[in-house]
């Protein structure tokens, strides 16, 4: 009488497929830091050994190469550098008072539709665009020096400036301008009439023009210390000495941050965001950074 067969033996189970969690990635990318065992320092050789091969290299974290970059709008807290962020997938993004995409309603600095982000073919490559709408108070970009030309403005603590050159008209002050009230809507800075000899520099508010200083020296300094020529002294934004207003070998004029904690902030009508930037309109900053 035939045995009966032993029963067959199960078919293992297939393993579970593995998640990558994220202490597995972390520590991969630490051990690709990590120097080779017995690895000699670049520039260096063992005495009486040979240089070991060098590491082939790694490979670079995964980012998309076909669709365009996102691009990450972070809207500052008030006098914090972080704060809401916002993620534009779409090719067109506008910022305004009572129409757009991000509406901030409580600043009347702010025009209805103030600037426009917008995705743009330039050069055959995918580029961020951050485009003035016609304003009435502009776009300004936070920079550490600029080259003034005739009706540059630049935002300095709480104030905001104007370089005219010779021969143009200067905005006329608040001291000759009438009483009537500032009609509703965006609240802008005014300009007016007579002419000037000299590069100068004027201060603007909400009616018109303020103190002006004439550009006779071949640098001036403003700022919150009472050593400077255009004082700030009663502005709490403001560093003792901000900015550097000097006469380049070539005659032209320049301002210059002085590692300031709050920055200048220069206008733009139009730029073109490589990599990332900071903006500001009326009163709200803006951090604007290309792929995360």
């Amino acid at each position: 009488m035939a045995k009966p067969l032993p029963p067959s033996e199960p078919n293992p189970p297939r393993p579970a497929t593995l998640m990558e969690t994220e202490d597995d990635i972390r520590r991969a990318l630490l051990a690709n830091k990590e120097p080779l065992p017995g690895a000699i320092p670049v520039g260096k050789k063992a005495s009486g050994q040979e240089r070991p091969p060098s590491k082939p290299p790694e490979a670079t974290p995964f980012r998309p190469t076909i669709r365009p970059p996102v691009c990450i709008l972070t809207i500052f807290d008030d006098g914090k550098s972080e704060g809401e962020v916002v993620r534009i997938r779409s090719n067109r993004f506008v910022i305004g008072r009572t129409e757009g995409d991000l509406l901030l309603p409580h600043d009347e600095q702010i025009s209805s539709r103030h600037v426009e982000i917008t995705r743009q073919l330039i050069a055959g490559q995918q580029r961020w665009v951050v485009t003035d709408l016609q304003s009435t108070n502009g776009l300004f970009l936070r920079v550490s020096r600029t080259v003034l030309s005739d009706k540059s403005e630049f935002l300095v603590g709480k104030g905001r400036y104007r370089y005219e050159e010779p021969g143009g008209r200067a905005p006329q002050t608040v001291d000759h301008l009438d009483s009537s009230p500032v009609p509703p809507g965006t609240v802008g800075f005014v300009d007016s009439a007579p002419g000037i000899v000299h590069p100068a520099l004027t201060e603007l508010v909400a009616r018109g023009a303020g103190n002006r200083i004439l550009l006779v020296k071949p640098e001036y300094w403003i700022g919150a210390d009472t050593s400077c020529a255009i004082c700030r002294s009663e502005d709490p934004f403001t560093s003792p000495k901000h900015v550097h207003l000097f006469r380049d070998s070539k005659g032209a004029w320049n301002a210059q941050n002085n590692k300031t904690l709050n920055g200048v902030w220069f206008r733009i009508p139009q730029m073109t965001v490589e990599d990332g930037c900071l903006l500001q309109i009326g009163e709200q900053r803006f951090r604007l950074k290309v792929g995360g």
